[in-house]
């Protein structure tokens, strides 16, 4: 261990560590958000923008605090940071490449009305041992 005396200010900025992390606030603070996010929801359900714009800025907020104190975010150099950047990036760009799949999805089928039900045929098994369900 170097002498107190002999360390240069870079140096005594880097011993100088938490002994401890609020994991126990931290988690406390995530679970008060996570009841919040329950009650916010009971009270907007009927207005699905605003429910929506209000569980994402409180997820968000969470996964801040998972990762800045459980994933020791907190610790690392400022360097770090721009990995998240593209990261965020790609994952806005393959959420926005996957929405034409999921949209134009070709639809097998017209719609039903009301009431109505699709009688699907039971396929033929004439095999010896075999029995067919006939409803």
């Amino acid at each position: 261990m170097a002498d107190p005396q002999s360390l240069t200010p870079e140096m005594a900025d880097e011993l100088q560590v938490e002994s401890h992390a609020p994991y126990f606030r931290v988690w406390l603070a995530l679970a008060v958000l996570t009841f919040v996010e329950y009650v916010y929801a009971m009270i907007v359900k009927d207005h699905f923008a605003l429910l929506l714009l209000g569980l994402l800025s409180m997820a968000l907020v969470k996964a801040g605090l998972v990762g800045w104190y459980f994933m020791h975010l907190k610790f690392e150099k400022k360097w770090v940071y721009l990995m998240i950047i593209p990261a965020c990036v790609l994952a806005v760009f393959l959420t926005i490449m996957l929405c034409p799949d999921v949209a134009l999805k070709p639809v097998a089928e017209d719609l039903l009305d009301e009431g109505e039900t699709m009688n699907v045929p039971a396929p033929a098994i004439d095999h010896p041992g075999t029995f067919r369900i006939v409803a």
